[in-house]
């Protein structure tokens, strides 16, 4: 869709995005076909004009970090990013625990040059693996992104006394390298107070970063009642 690679252009160009849009409408695109790009953009030689005319560094072998609400998700997106060529770990509890039972280390899967993309729930991004990981020099300096799937659950998910881990995301962005730029997603955002709140949370400032709000009406679904 144009306004996914609107997002897309605009974060390669160094803006954070944060976009709204219907279930179904794409939001995956968003994730992808920046890693596609960026994929792309590796097989240049530094010298190329495209290159030059960008307003931001790109990295060699750029890693992207997605943070996803659930197990289950995250999975199935590290399923569909490796199936369309990008290298990608899904790290929580439930893989981190399968993995040990086969003696092999995520973590350290995690930092190799080949990987693309770095799938997390909100709590990873606080754990002592991943401090250690960006004290990594090489997987430092190949940060690229922090992108957020449903990114308006940083406000519902994110209360006290529930996923609190949720609220520290901004705090992740400003540990990571200072080109890195964030995407969140979601079809589910109010506009006015709730749309403030994520972006001060956020830490993205006015000229910082680029809003686009669709229409997340789907007038082909019924709501059916039944009694039980």
């Amino acid at each position: 869709h144009d306004y996914a690679l609107h997002g897309i252009c605009k974060a390669i160009d160094g803006f954070h995005v944060i976009s709204v849009i219907k279930t179904g409408g794409g939001k995956t695109t968003y994730f992808a076909g920046f890693m596609v790009l960026l994929q792309e953009l590796d097989k240049l030689p530094d010298s190329h004009d495209l290159k030059q005319c960008l307003n931001r560094r790109i990295p060699r072998n750029a890693v992207t970090i997605i943070v996803f609400p659930t197990k289950g998700l995250e999975e199935d997106m590290e399923k569909t990013f490796n199936e369309l060529g990008i290298p990608s770990i899904a790290i929580n509890e439930d893989t981190l625990k399968a993995a040990r039972t086969r003696r092999i280390d995520l973590w350290v899967l995690a930092v190799q040059p080949h990987l693309c993309c770095l799938l997390l729930p909100p709590e990873q991004l606080s754990s002592k693996p991943f401090t250690t990981a960006l004290s990594n020099p090489s997987f430092y300096s190949r940060i690229i992104a922090l992108d957020i799937d449903e990114v308006h659950l940083i406000l519902s998910w994110g209360a006290p006394g529930f996923r609190a881990s949720f609220r520290d995301i901004g705090n992740v962005l400003m540990r990571l390298p200072r080109w890195t730029t964030l995407t969140g997603v979601t079809a589910t955002l109010p506009a006015g107070t709730d749309t403030q709140k994520i972006t001060e949370i956020l830490g993205l400032k006015e000229g910082s970063f680029s809003f686009t709000r669709r229409s997340n009406h789907r007038p082909e679904l019924q709501f059916i009642f039944r009694t039980l």
